[in-house]
C-alpha cells in the first residue's frame, strides 16, 4: 500500500474579496497570492499586484513571510508579480524564485481603448539586486514530496481559448496574442487524489486539470482553487467548462479572482455544494 504523505495548508493571502468571517483589518487587492505549507517547506505562490495586502494580510493571519523557502510565480502580469519588490526588500535574503524561462517577456492589455503594459513592473537585475535567485524552468518538476509545478500547459480540447485582449512581443517586436507559455499551476498529489492550485488559468482550467491527471497519474479530483479567468471567457467557453467540471466532478471548487463576481455566483449555483466561495484568510488542506 502507498505511504500516506503529510498533508499541505493553503492560505490565500491576496485576492480580489475578504470574507466578513475573517479577521478585521485584512485588505483586498485586485491580484493573488497563496501560501502553501508543507511539513518540510514553504511556499509562496504569486505576491499580488503591491505587496502591501500581501505583507499586512500575511501579519493579520500570522503567517510568518520571513519563513519562506521560496517564490513561485503563476505568470508574468503586474497583478500577480507586483508584490516582489516589496516582499524581497521585506524578506531582507536570498530567494530561489521558480518560473518559467520566458517569465520577463513583454505582455500587454488591449481591454481599454489604450494598449496598457501589464507585464513585470521590475527589471530582472532590480530583483537580483534584492535577493532575487531565479529557477528558469523548462520542464515540469518536483518541488517538494507530492508537490509538482504544471511548466507549459498542453491544450487538451478546442473550448478553452486564450483571451484574445492580452498581448505579447514577439521576437520581430510585434503585439501578438499572448500564448501564455508562461502560465503555470502547482499539482498536489494525495495518494491517488489531485489537487490544483491556479493563479490565472490563462490556458484554461480543464486544460491544467488534465495535464495535473497526466503528470500525478492521479484518477480522482479532490480540489481546484484559484483564479479561473472564467469572468472575462466567452459564454460558449463558460458553459462547456462548467459542464466539464461536472463531468470531472472534484470535491471541492474554489474559484477566485480573475473568475469574477458573476461566474462565482453561477459556479456555485450549478456545482452546489461542491464550490466553496472563498477569499483573502480561506485556508484549504489538501
Amino acid at each position: 500500500m502507498q505511504k500516506k504523505t503529510g498533508k499541505k495548508i493553503i492560505t490565500i493571502l491576496v485576492d480580489n474579496i475578504v470574507l466578513s468571517s475573517r479577521p478585521a483589518n485584512l485588505l483586498a487587492e485586485h491580484g493573488f497570492s497563496a501560501l502553501i505549507e508543507s511539513e518540510k517547506q514553504t511556499f509562496l505562490y504569486d505576491t499580488g499586484s503591491s505587496g502591501v495586502a500581501l505583507i499586512n494580510n500575511a501579519h493579520r493571519l500570522k503567517k510568518d513571510l520571513k519563513n519562506i523557502d521560496a517564490i513561485i510565480l503563476s505568470h508574468n502580469h503586474s497583478d500577480h508579480t507586483g508584490g516582489l519588490l516589496t516582499l524581497l526588500d521585506y524578506l531582507r535574503k536570498d530567494i530561489k524564485i521558480y518560473a518559467h524561462h520566458n517569465i520577463f517577456k513583454k505582455t500587454f492589455s488591449k481591454k481599454t481603448k489604450k494598449i496598457t503594459f501589464i507585464g513585470i513592473p521590475f527589471t530582472r537585475e532590480m530583483l537580483e539586486s534584492l535577493g532575487a535567485n531565479f529557477i528558469f524552468l523548462d520542464s515540469p518538476i518536483k518541488i517538494d514530496e507530492d508537490i509538482f509545478l504544471s511548466y507549459q500547459i498542453e491544450p487538451s480540447n478546442n473550448f478553452e481559448i486564450t483571451d484574445q485582449n492580452l498581448l505579447k512581443l514577439d521576437e520581430k517586436g510585434q503585439l501578438v496574442s499572448d500564448t501564455f507559455e508562461e502560465d503555470m499551476s502547482i499539482y498536489f498529489k494525495d495518494d491517488n487524489r489531485l489537487s490544483v492550485l491556479t493563479g490565472c488559468a490563462h490556458m484554461g482550467v480543464i486544460n491544467i486539470i488534465e495535464q495535473g491527471k497526466r503528470t500525478t497519474r492521479c484518477k480522482e479530483l479532490d480540489a481546484i482553487i484559484g483564479g479561473s479567468h472564467l469572468g472575462p471567457a466567452s459564454k460558449e467557453q463558460q458553459d462547456k467548462t462548467i459542464e466539464a467540471l461536472k463531468i470531472l466532478n472534484p470535491d471541492r471548487v474554489a474559484f477566485t479572482h480573475c473568475t469574477g463576481l458573476e461566474m462565482i455566483s453561477r459556479c456555485s449555483n450549478e456545482l452546489k455544494d461542491r464550490f466553496i466561495f472563498s477569499g483573502v484568510g480561506s485556508t484549504f488542506e489538501v
